[in-house]
């Protein structure tokens, strides 16, 4: 099972690093719950995906580069749900030192594919 976790934050890191739609509009359930210190809120992939653009600009603003996966620890809950921590190193453009993200994410497995139902930033871009 955790190879197929795995497989799937290696497809969404690429994805996410080529801004592949696509790709990633199959990661995300049709509605899913977005959340990070300000709160939670129920958001569709759609709306997700047309945020991207500017989220990617976010962090170019701010000088962080490509965030690349540093750790992956994955949680059966049931036959259904993994409860998946992930963490993340962003390189500085100035040459600073990285910006380090942490997010968590439950995913659906329907037994065909695994879908992001929750995705919990747990810090902001600093």
């Amino acid at each position: 099972m955790n190879d197929r976790v795995s497989a799937f934050f290696d497809a969404f890191r690429v994805a996410s690093d080529t801004l592949d739609t696509e790709t990633l509009a199959g990661c995300f359930a049709d509605a899913f719950l977005t959340a990070d210190p300000a709160g939670a809120r129920p958001v569709t992939r759609d709306l997700f995906l047309q945020a991207l653009p500017r989220r990617a600009q976010m962090f170019a603003d701010a000088g962080v580069g490509r965030a690349a996966l540093t750790d992956l620890r994955v949680q059966a809950l049931d036959d259904h749900y993994r409860l998946v921590r992930t963490e993340w190193s962003a390189p500085r453009t100035d040459g600073g030192d990285p910006v380090l993200l942490s997010s968590s994410f439950l995913l659906h497995d329907d037994g065909e594919a695994m879908r992001i139902v929750l995705y919990l930033n747990h810090q902001g871009l600093t």
